[in-house]
């Protein structure tokens, strides 16, 4: 035996070359395996008590989207900007001038109904329905909502908002569950959350076809549905400085007449305010 060289008489057992490492790697693994669950749960924690609130107002959104698919809706622009030439008849109305294209006016059943609304009925049992208002009807039946505090609707939705009926009509119809994520504010979430059920209750009949951004003269507004819809009615809301207008035209279901875009169109684009009528100066010199 070589001098210096030290043998050892231990015996290894089966299994332990090479394992002097294994133990401390075992607990490595788990050790990691724990503080992966520990910053899991703490991101569960943390997302829970910064967007928790918000994320259960925005899931409750697109559930009340799939049960009222129409409060999906933004306004569009329409595709169609045609107008009928079709022999029609003026009409005139709440200091309003306007054309319609139909000839048929059934004057027996054509009627006012108190001061605020007029029945234009036509022989093909088709009909319109004109609604005068003030400017701001909308918004003040809002504030005047004794359930609702007028200075928290303003901070909820600011003062432009609430500064004409097109403008809290353009900011309820612009609302959509998808614009509603679990990452904004609670105030922001809340507010848009009202919106949304607003929005549900106030879209007519017919709007599932489809919701439109229309001008009208001096007025702004939307059509909701387009012609020939399920319902066969659609409603077209106006506004201006100065007053507001409802046009809701309705077909008799397998009536012999059918209304289109066109018609709508001749309506919206021929009103006009009525011409002052004259008075003759009693002092003018004969």
């Amino acid at each position: 035996m070589p001098t210096g060289a030290t043998l050892s008489n231990h015996l290894v057992e089966p299994g332990e070359a090479g394992n002097y490492g294994t133990p401390g790697a075992r607990i490595s693994t788990r050790a990691r395996i724990l503080i992966g669950l520990f910053f899991v749960i703490l991101g569960s924690v943390a997302y829970v008590w910064f967007f928790g609130f918000q994320t259960v107002f925005a899931l409750g959104a697109r559930y009340l989207a799939r049960k009222t698919p129409v409060v999906s809706m933004a306004p569009a622009q329409l595709a169609d900007s045609s107008i009928s030439h079709s022999p029609g008849r003026k009409l005139s109305y709440f200091g309003y001038e306007f054309e319609v294209p139909w000839g048929d006016m059934d004057d027996t059943k054509t009627k006012m109904i108190g001061d605020n609304k007029a029945l234009i009925a036509f022989q093909s049992g088709n009909s319109l329905s004109v609604w005068h208002g003030s400017p701001r009807a909308f918004v003040n039946s809002v504030l005047s909502n004794d359930k609702i505090d007028p200075s928290t609707l303003r901070r909820l939705y600011g003062d432009q908002a609430l500064s004409s009926d097109l403008a809290l009509y353009r900011t309820i119809l612009e609302t959509t569950p998808g614009n509603m994520t679990p990452f904004m504010s609670r105030q922001d979430i809340v507010s848009r959350a009202i919106l949304l059920i607003v929005k549900g209750t106030i879209l007519p009949r017919g709007t599932k076809s489809g919701v439109f951004a229309v001008t009208a003269g001096e007025f702004s507004g939307f059509q909701f549905g387009s012609p020939q819809n399920q319902f066969g009615e659609v409603s077209v809301r106006l506004f201006s400085d100065s007053s507001s207008l409802n046009f809701i035209f309705n077909q008799k279901p397998g009536g012999p007449a059918s209304t289109s875009q066109a018609d709508i169109n001749r309506v919206l684009q021929t009103l006009h305010k009525a011409a002052a009528p004259t008075v003759a100066n009693p002092n003018s010199s004969k």
